[in-house]
């Protein structure tokens, strides 16, 4: 994570892992699962239980292995909780104007979510690192991205809703930075049973789909 580019510190190996559990100790378990398979970025959404303390723990835990965000800031007063919590980017499921002037202040990078191409110009005009298209799969997918890339080739782009781990290397060819893996990643039949040996099996999926090899840390 030394690369200048703030893209490729904040997600070294294109992928995302993004939870949103009912559960706060299955899913601090969970993200640390999957920090420690060595997927490199881990976004922790507001609407988990207790997820500005699961971010705490997480930094801690993991220290520079791997990157953590807060996803799902929708307003000023979750961004400043985020950063707080020592979230190292912010992320936004829409056009939030104040959470981005909250990133500016405390220069986190920040992610924000939109899905026209016009959306995607206002994203990176208010400051966007990286702009989040979502829902990606019911807008089209990997077709959806090529189109815009026509006449926005410059715009770092990040994927997710409806993305699965098969999905991960046309994404990335479709020319995406980054693709983020929620559902088809934290799968509730594995959540619910804490298959984590299985959870790291789909991390290693992933990463190989995104053509990185990576050896799992063994545990301590």
């Amino acid at each position: 994570m030394t690369s200048s580019d703030p893209v490729t510190r904040h997600f070294p190996n294109h992928l995302a892992a993004v939870i949103r559990w009912g559960d706060p100790e299955t899913a601090y378990q969970a993200v640390l699962t999957v920090a420690r398979a060595g997927l490199g970025s881990v976004e922790i959404t507001s609407g988990t239980p207790r997820a500005f303390e699961l971010i705490r723990r997480l930094r801690d835990e993991v220290e520079d292995s791997c990157v953590v965000g807060a996803g799902t800031i929708t307003d000023a007063a979750l961004a400043l909780k985020a950063v707080e919590s020592g979230a190292q980017y912010l992320v936004t499921p829409y056009l939030v104007p104040e959470a981005a002037a909250v990133a500016r202040e405390a220069e986190l990078m920040l992610v924000m979510g939109a899905t026209t191409p016009s959306e995607i110009a206002q994203a990176q005009a208010l400051g966007a690192g990286l702009v989040k298209v979502f829902p990606a799969a019911p807008i089209g997918g990997p077709a959806y991205i090529q189109a815009v890339r026509g006449p926005m080739p410059d715009v770092p782009l990040w994927v997710s809703g409806g993305v699965g781990i098969k999905d991960v290397a046309q994404y990335l060819k479709a020319g995406v930075q980054v693709v983020g893996l929620t559902n088809d990643l934290f799968r509730p039949e594995i959540l619910t049973s804490g298959a984590w040996d299985r959870l790291t099996d789909l991390c290693q999926q992933a990463l190989a789909e995104a053509g990185v090899r990576a050896e799992v840390p063994a545990a301590t």
